[in-house]
């Protein structure tokens, strides 16, 4: 599993992981499935208890390096952002 936390953007914390998964029923030898996910936090990386909100990453995606989910949530993540800070 990779994770990675990138910020502040916007005042917002991203912390981004992607894993390997293994799909049931897939032949030995086939290509890797990675899933993305994500949280955001407004005080700080490492502040739990100011996990602001889960994001909706559109449709199930499924990709093929841990380098392409991250970078699919974190963009997710941004947007997410932009739309809070617009409602506001």
């Amino acid at each position: 599993m990779a994770e990675r936390v990138t910020g502040p953007y916007r005042g917002y914390y991203i912390s981004a992981s992607a894993r390997l998964v293994q799909m049931h029923g897939e032949n030995d030898g086939a290509a890797p499935i990675y899933v993305g996910s994500v949280s955001l936090a407004r005080g700080g990386p490492d502040d739990a208890h100011r996990f602001e909100a889960l994001v909706d990453l559109g449709p199930e995606r499924r990709f093929a390096t841990e380098s392409e989910a991250l970078a699919h949530v974190e963009a997710a993540a941004r947007e997410y952002i932009d739309r809070l800070l617009q409602a506001t």
